[in-house]
């Protein structure tokens, strides 16, 4: 703790008010003596910030797909909000909005209309020659960046058609900055179509956000079928990182039937990650233009988004033990 201060050059107060501007706490500087010297435990939330894991020694950033044919099931929350939670940890993060809505790109405050004029979106470096490293902003205070979206990348759906081996553009644009970030995140249309597969050609791992209702958990074998197929015809490293329940209120029968069932038809095989809770903070957080994980005052709300995030981490040093 006490490096971790010193390396910010921050006094014990200091340190502790950008603590409380990180996590909505109330931290003084009698806390952040406590932490260092031992005789109070730090909390998980601050260790997750401030003991960051050692940087990954892979040369290729781990590209993970967040993907659901359905929309309305919180995928867009999941992207931002794992990629805040990966940059928290000390991870050079990009986030791609790969969507035609630009949910993510209007979620992290990006106007659409500048950015489209700027040249900097997803469509322009698809499409338009537009390097992917100078397309890209940086969001919340530079700590990871955004390429963002508008409307234009609707037409991508049919000119990646004409293309060239067009479900391996994305993959190709994004190979000339695999080696400047350790995660990249794509968040996906609602829909099995060019976008998506180009998300799942380029991807090494596929995160399936599933919102517990009955309707939203009926899609998730075709997305696993489709997953199987990409495996098949191009990209057999695509692994499945997990399903991500959403919206769960835990007094509602439905919800706790629906996670039930989620857990026994796919928990053999697939990961199931703590349920993310329904809650208000998340349309408050995107009219802050804020991810959920920087203004939730109750952690327990994002902890599933740091589950996720230090999952990523484990499985790549695990990856880089076995290897070397």
């Amino acid at each position: 703790m006490r490096a971790a201060r010193e390396a910010r050059g921050d006094t014990q107060q200091a340190f502790a008010e950008w603590l409380n501007a990180r996590l909505g706490r109330r931290y003084d500087k009698g806390r952040v003596s406590r932490w260092e010297g031992g005789t109070e435990k730090i909390p998980q939330a601050v260790a997750d910030i401030v003991v960051a894991p050692a940087r990954r020694q892979r040369d290729r950033a781990t590209i993970i797909a967040i993907s659901n044919q359905k929309g309305g099931v919180g995928k867009t929350s999941a992207a931002v909000n794992i990629a805040a939670a990966l940059a928290a940890l000390g991870q050079r993060v990009l986030l791609v909005d790969a969507d035609p809505q630009a949910s993510a790109t209007v979620h992290l405050g990006i106007s659409q209309a500048d950015a489209s004029d700027a040249g900097r979106t997803t469509y322009h470096v698809m499409l338009k020659d537009q390097p992917v490293s100078g397309a890209v902003m940086p969001v919340c205070d530079g700590r990871f960046h955004l390429l963002p979206s508008t409307i234009l990348l609707s037409a991508a759906e049919t000119e990646l058609m004409a293309e060239p081996m067009g479900t391996l553009v994305l993959r190709e644009k994004l190979s000339s900055v695999a080696r400047s970030y350790d995660y990249i995140l794509l968040d996906c249309p609602p829909h099995l179509g060019m976008m998506t597969l180009n998300a799942l050609a380029a991807a090494t791992g596929v995160l399936i956000p599933v919102q517990t209702e009955m309707l939203a958990m009926m899609g998730v074998p075709l997305l696993l079928d489709t997953i199987a197929k990409v495996r098949r015809r191009g990209n057999p490293d695509l692994s499945i990182i997990g399903i991500l329940p959403t919206m769960f209120t835990s007094r509602h029968t439905q919800d706790r039937a629906t996670l039930a069932d989620l857990t026994e038809r796919f928990g053999g095989s697939l990961r199931i990650f703590a349920p993310v809770p329904r809650s208000t903070i998340f349309p408050q957080s995107v009219a802050a233009a804020m991810p959920t994980v920087d203004v939730a005052t109750d952690q327990a709300l994002v902890a599933p988004f740091r589950e996720v995030a230090n999952s990523l981490i484990e499985a790549d040093q695990t990856e880089e033990a076995r290897v070397a």
